[in-house]
């Protein structure tokens, strides 16, 4: 019952959750939630730099914000990263993946929080969610029912690509790049931590995508610079230096399972000394330290989906595996069928 005055932030929550049959709700992101966005964050497997609101606000005035939390009795258990045009919900456009971020949860649970999720947009006027989902190398858990939920939904698959990634330890098989990571670890070039990105963005990084590919890269400096303030202990640049030449770099990424190389660059004389092949082996072997994974991203082109089969051989020369990135579009009406299933899941 709500008694006038000014609340704790608990005793909003608490006015604000009305207990459905699951003991589920719905509540949209304000600001009042951002620790509660954050406590999820910390205990999620799934969480990633990405799902900071921190991260996501950088571009807010892109989006039209339609952010989601689901609170259990009170508690925050899950997250959805979201923003709408027209009658659709994508989660998320403005980031490399996002989707539903959530605790551990068991598969019947999973079940219901994708059934109240979508049963709340439908009824926003919501016709269908869009959702990029977080692909499995940044989760320290390895189930994955997404799929066959998305299937009892009856949800589209709409774009499917795949990412490359090392699965660490690092074990360099392929002969001929170990080779290059032997000559270029001879040639007395220097990897170095950068606190500013400017040098690699506007020596190494811009140059390259132009030249090479004819575009831009997704951040520009100063949104990267920003990032990178906002967070210093996720978001690293490293630079190889021929004397006090950078030759080659790489805007780093860490998430808890994974290093993501953000941005790969080289001009021609880093080309020319292999400088990418050292600064890969370095921070395989020397910076993930645990961690399960480097990633490099995908190496799909930029229109049309197919592969560049140069850049997808050269991570595949370093043991990169492919892991798929699906894209669905599932009806928000399928909550129904998802609560059907839900009476003959086992609990």
């Amino acid at each position: 019952m709500r008694t006038g005055g000014r609340k704790s932030p608990d005793e909003s929550i608490a006015y604000l959750i009305t207990h459905t049959d699951t003991g589920l709700q719905v509540v949209p992101y304000s600001p009042r939630f951002a620790s509660a966005w954050q406590e999820v964050l910390v205990a999620a497997p799934n969480a990633t730099l990405l799902h900071r609101r921190s991260y996501l606000e950088y571009h807010e005035e892109r989006f039209r914000d339609v952010s989601v939390l689901v609170f259990s009795r009170n508690h925050p258990l899950a997250v959805f990263p979201a923003h709408r045009e027209g009658s659709e919900v994508y989660s998320h456009r403005g980031l490399s993946y996002a989707g539903l971020v959530h605790r551990g949860c068991s598969f019947h649970q999973t079940m219901q929080l994708y059934r109240h999720l979508l049963q709340y947009y439908s009824e926003q006027g919501v016709s269908a969610l869009v959702l990029h989902p977080t692909p499995i190398v940044y989760a320290s858990e390895c189930a994955d029912p997404l799929p066959y939920l998305m299937y009892l939904a009856g949800a589209e698959t709409i774009d499917m690509k795949v990412t490359q990634a090392i699965v660490l330890p690092l074990v360099l098989a392929h002969k001929g790049r170990k080779a290059t990571v032997s000559r270029a670890g001879k040639s007395g070039l220097e990897i170095r931590l950068q606190e500013d990105v400017g040098e690699f963005w506007d020596d190494l990084l811009v140059p390259n995508l132009l030249l090479r590919y004819g575009r831009k890269p997704t951040h520009t400096r100063e949104e990267m610079r920003y990032l990178k303030s906002m967070h210093p202990d996720s978001i690293y640049q490293y630079t190889v230096f021929e004397a006090e030449t950078p030759v080659a770099g790489s805007t780093v990424y860490e998430t808890p399972t994974c290093l993501h190389t953000q941005y790969l660059a080289s001009n021609a004389r880093g080309r020319e000394l292999h400088a990418l092949d050292l600064l890969v082996y370095h921070l395989a072997t020397e910076v993930a330290g645990k961690k399960r994974y480097l990633d490099f991203g995908h190496s799909h082109e930029p229109k049309g989906g197919a592969i560049n089969r140069s850049l997808f051989r050269w991570k595949q020369s370093f043991g990169a595996e492919p892991f798929p990135q699906v894209q669905y579009r599932v009806p928000t009406a399928a909550w129904k069928q998802l609560a059907e299933a839900e009476r003959t899941t086992p609990r």
